[in-house]
């Protein structure tokens, strides 16, 4: 059977698959899928099951329920599920019947209502099915086709024999909603095979009714095709409907998107204050200088602060606590609208503090094609002090209530889970030391065995390197190795129990070794490199048995006799632990496209931290690495390599955190439930 994900929209239950998963489950040979029914719904569906509690109970009964609308698609994508997509009945019908031209034995049988076959309305026609179908698909076994009139008692009972006898795998039934839902509901289980409710897809099939072109199902096309052929129902039913609907399920959005409407009329208040050509600013400023001075000191301030110099350092002190009070009120307001949109902790003060200053550059920036204005580095560094303190202090304060709300034991336990997906990956959410255990125990198994330790690179290039995805989804142990995605999964409120870097679980992984007798090979870093790691790991831990090491030359990849030459040498050591350092993502890559010809039970892709051990690259003070500033220390040693790294590419990870939030909430969410139940 299909998995059992679903998302519920209003009463509703869709089930979150792709066109791929339910032709694989239609035109498959699942014994579970005999007797069941699918459906197909849109937002009339679930607007009308909304207030028909038994029609929503035939739609949640169903062994799949396809979202048949963009509207649909979409909703449940903002839920957190982005492999939801629409599914349109007449393209999913195509392709279970291209799939089944190569598999001998799936056989179709095709059901409609009178209403749906007659010329007189211009829909479907028994001939012209039939026809359209061996022309298309001459390889397909069509067992056969009724009219349904379900105005006769012997003719409901005529059909269901009917479609016994023709052995049928999939039937497909097209009648109008609710009535195909109940009549399938009705013969469930009566079939060997799996009904299909398709609606009025026969008619779009056989071009009775229009169909429109791949180009135009998504956007604006989209849209007017279906308004224009429904023209007469818009102004009872299809705007009011979709009206309702955008409603009851958008409010969420609504809020989330209204939510950011302080921070962006702060915006425009500091940009029309700006704005103020060179002259008008300075009057401003001298008339909120000496108004506060008269309030503070009466008429006699006049004459205490005659003094021009005196006017001018108070008015620039103005100026300076306007510049901070404005941004401060800027950042608050960008928390407000971070935290209403999921986060909290750490990543909401870099979203505050990344966001406010590019709002403060982009100021001073526009001032500079003011006339009379100039953009000023000052200015910069005092909204700069506005921003971080409020986001500062917001953090903190956050912090003190969150521990308040712990003391009191107002906040539940953190739900046990191991393997749980995190944005585009997975990850095992272990400790340190269940880490070091499980990998001593994989050095012990047969097989060929991988780990991998994400950090915040491998999680932007898996985005859109799929190849590198594949690996890490075929890993044997996925362990946190970066402090940002700490921080990402602790301000959605979803922590994971401990960070795992490769740098510190080699030596833990050497001492378990030595202990447990395992064998290890070193293999990359520079030349010799690998070589002297071995020498001060083995003098470190008495007993640790590093049968070999070895250091390849630069692009030795691309090479096939280097390759050669690589596995050979490990193969004739036979390690049962093989610790790969060639940098991300080439050492994951090596490890799983050689697997299967290298000779070993475990490898670990450590990255760096055979050059840790040889002590050839410093590694960052302890308090740099609790601070989450390891990659700080590393870019100063090397700033030329890394800056485009750390500055341009890794910073899209805060662009990930943002698509994948909903996603992350929802499935802490579900699996605080399942452990409720438990």
């Amino acid at each position: 059977m299909l998995n059992e994900l679903r998302c519920q929209i209003l009463n509703t239950e869709i089930s979150v698959v792709t066109v791929e998963d339910a032709v694989t489950f239609l035109a498959g040979n699942d014994q579970e899928k005999k007797g069941q029914y699918v459906c197909n719904v849109s937002v009339d569906d679930v607007m009308y099951a909304r207030k028909n509690a038994e029609y929503q109970e035939l739609i949640n009964q169903a062994a799949l329920t396809l979202p048949n609308s963009h509207q649909i698609s979409s909703e449940m994508h903002f839920q957190g599920y982005p492999r939801a997509e629409r599914i349109d009945v007449v393209d999913l019908m195509e392709r279970v019947l291209k799939a089944s031209e190569e598999k001998p034995g799936c056989s179709h049988c095709f059901v409609w209502s009178s209403g749906y076959g007659s010329l007189e309305d211009g829909s479907l026609m028994k001939e012209c099915l039939f026809e359209k179908l061996k022309t298309e698909y001459p390889h397909a076994v069509i067992a056969g086709g009724w009219e349904y009139n379900d105005r006769s008692i012997d003719d409901k009972d005529i059909l269901s024999e009917y479609i016994k006898d023709s052995g049928a795998d999939i039937i497909w039934i097209a009648m109008p909603s609710p009535m195909q839902e109940k009549w399938m509901a009705a013969h469930r289980g009566m079939f060997d095979g799996i009904m299909v409710g398709v609606d009025y897809g026969l008619n779009v099939y056989c071009n009775t009714k229009r169909k429109l072109q791949k180009e135009g199902k998504k956007g604006f096309l989209y849209w007017s095709h279906y308004i224009i052929s429904r023209c007469r129902q818009l102004p009872q039913g299809y705007i009011r409907m979709n009206l309702c609907y955008i409603w009851l399920t958008g409010k969420k959005f609504i809020l989330r998107t209204l939510c950011w409407a302080p921070a962006l009329a702060t915006i425009i208040v500091i940009f029309i204050l700006s704005s103020q050509n060179g002259v008008a600013s300075g009057d401003t400023s001298r008339k909120l200088t000496m108004g506060l001075l008269h309030l503070m000191a009466g008429e006699s301030a006049y004459v205490t602060a005659s003094k021009l110099s005196a006017i001018e350092a108070l008015d620039a002190l103005i100026r300076m606590i306007a510049h901070i009070g404005e941004y401060a009120f800027l950042a608050l307001m960008i928390g407000f609208a971070v935290t209403v949109n999921g986060f909290s902790g750490k990543i909401r003060m870099f979203y505050m503090c990344f966001l406010g200053m590019c709002v403060a550059v982009a100021d001073e920036f526009f001032q500079i094609f003011v006339p009379g204005r100039y953009g000023d580095l000052k200015d910069i560094a005092f909204d700069s002090v506005g921003i971080i303190a409020t986001a500062v202090l917001l953090y903190i304060g956050s912090r003190q209530f969150k521990k308040r709300k712990t003391a009191r034991g107002d906040e539940e336990k953190v739900p046990i889970v191991t393997r749980r997906k995190f944005m585009n990956l997975c990850l095992d959410d272990i400790t340190f030391e269940e880490a070091v255990r499980q990998i001593g125990v994989l050095a012990c198994t047969e097989g060929k065995h991988y780990v991998v330790t994400p950090n915040v690179d491998h999680v932007v290039k898996i985005e859109k390197d799929l190849e590198f995805r594949k690996i890490y989804e075929e890993a044997d142990l996925i362990l946190t190795d970066g402090t940002p995605l700490m921080w990402i999964a602790e301000s959605l409120g979803c922590p994971i129990k401990e960070k795992i870097p490769g740098a510190d679980m080699l030596p833990k992984v050497c001492e378990m070794a030595a202990k447990e007798g395992h064998t290890m090979f070193l293999f990359g870093a520079a030349k010799g490199v690998a070589e002297e790691a071995k020498r001060k790991l083995t003098k470190k831990y008495p007993g640790l048995k590093i049968v070999g090491s070895y250091s390849p030359p630069m692009g030795f990849e691309r090479d096939k006799k280097e390759v050669d030459k690589a596995i050979r040498i490990i193969n004739q050591k036979k390690p049962q632990i093989l610790v790969v350092g060639l940098g991300a993502p080439k050492q994951e890559k090596f490890i799983y496209q050689y697997r299967e010809k290298m000779d070993f039970h475990v490898a670990l892709p450590f990255g760096a931290a055979i050059d840790f051990e040889a002590g050839m690259v410093k590694r960052a003070p302890l308090w740099m690495r609790r601070l989450g500033l390891e990659w700080l220390f590393r870019f100063f040693q090397e700033p030329g390599r890394l800056f485009r790294r750390y500055f341009i590419d890794d910073m899209k990870i805060f662009w990930l955190a943002w698509k994948y939030r909903y996603e992350i909430i929802r499935l802490w969410d579900d699996s605080t439930e399942k452990k409720k139940e438990l």
